[in-house]
């Protein structure tokens, strides 16, 4: 199984980075334990939709969730162990070591690579049409260059822009991720509530307009503030466009939602070179607002997402017959 492969290769590639004394090795290892996060996170995405078509409720932002939650809980972890003057490599590769041994053994995932490998053997094409991907994939790319662009960037515009101290400016990221945990674990019974393209767009839509409200007037409050806003409103940008796309392409979403992950990891990878870019050449102030613009356009864009998703399922259901 994929998840079984990729997860022991993934926290052993991290072992490896860190005991290695040998740059090439490092080098290598490290483009292995990319390959297999890949591999890792669209599994993992994959199974927590297909539990929420089995349980026919949202789970997905609590699994994510729980991802951020374990970022928090890592960095506290490496944090403890520095101030106490320890190696912080005894506790990743602790983790690591427990990790591998546990996607190894767990018994309890939802198996559908029969019906997978049937589809790809008779050569059935994706299930969501070319249109319904390229729109989820743009929406997911933006989401992450949000997401990556605030972790970046937020503190370094404090400090060198708002001259606010390093260990004040730092804070910011802290408030912002320790948001998007809390609105994560809200978020399956909001979108149970509210429709999900609104749940995405009007919080989107309202922090674009905050945190340009707040660079433009240089106010430092009112940033921070803007920035747990954007981490309210971004939190369910992932796993909302993921479940979406896991229940339009039906029972057996890995390929669909495999191709979706890859625009997320796109957007990951390009966004430190366009917003260094954008830094370079026109400022720190520059780059915060392309981050505003992107989360404002993501929300705008989330208000059409029940037209490309909706008739996707009928699509599911013809190539899934024999």
């Amino acid at each position: 199984m994929l998840i079984r492969f990729a997860g022991p290769v993934y926290a052993g590639g991290f072992t490896v980075c860190l005991v290695t004394g040998s740059l090439p090795v490092f080098f290598a290892a490290g483009v292995v334990t990319g390959l297999a996060a890949g591999f890792l996170d669209a599994g993992l995405n994959s199974q927590s939709s297909q539990w929420e078509q089995k349980a026919r409720k949202r789970s997905m932002s609590g699994f994510h969730a729980l991802f951020s939650l374990g970022m928090l809980i890592g960095a506290g972890l490496v944090t403890l162990l520095l101030s106490g003057g320890h190696d912080p490599a005894v506790g990743i590769v602790g983790s690591a070591a427990v990790y591998g041994a546990y996607i190894i053994t767990n018994r309890s995932w939802v198996s559908a690579e029969a019906g997978m490998k049937d589809d790809i053997q008779h050569g059935k094409p994706l299930r969501l049409s070319f249109a319904v991907i390229l729109f989820l994939g743009a929406c997911i790319s933006l989401s992450s260059l949000v997401e990556g662009g605030v972790i970046d960037w937020s503190a370094l515009h404090l400090n060198r822009v708002l001259t606010l101290p390093a260990e004040d400016a730092g804070r910011a990221v802290l408030f912002f991720s320790v948001a998007m945990t809390v609105a994560r674990f809200m978020g399956d019974r909001l979108a149970a509530m509210i429709a999900p393209n609104l749940l995405l767009a009007v919080p989107l839509v309202i922090a674009g307009v905050l945190l340009t409200t707040a660079v433009v007037t240089a106010h430092v409050t009112m940033l921070v503030w803007a920035y747990i806003f954007i981490g309210l409103a971004v939190a369910n940008a992932f796993p909302i466009i993921i479940s979406e796309a896991g229940r339009a392409a039906g029972d057996r979403p890995l390929r669909e939602i495999s191709v979706i992950v890859g625009f997320a990891y796109f957007g990951l990878v390009s966004g430190p070179a366009l917003f260094g870019v954008l830094a370079h050449f026109m400022g720190l102030d520059a780059t915060v607002l392309g981050i505003a613009a992107i989360a404002f356009a993501l929300g705008v864009a989330s208000l059409a997402m029940p037209r490309f998703v909706a008739g996707s399922g009928a699509r599911a259901d013809r190539v899934s017959r024999p």
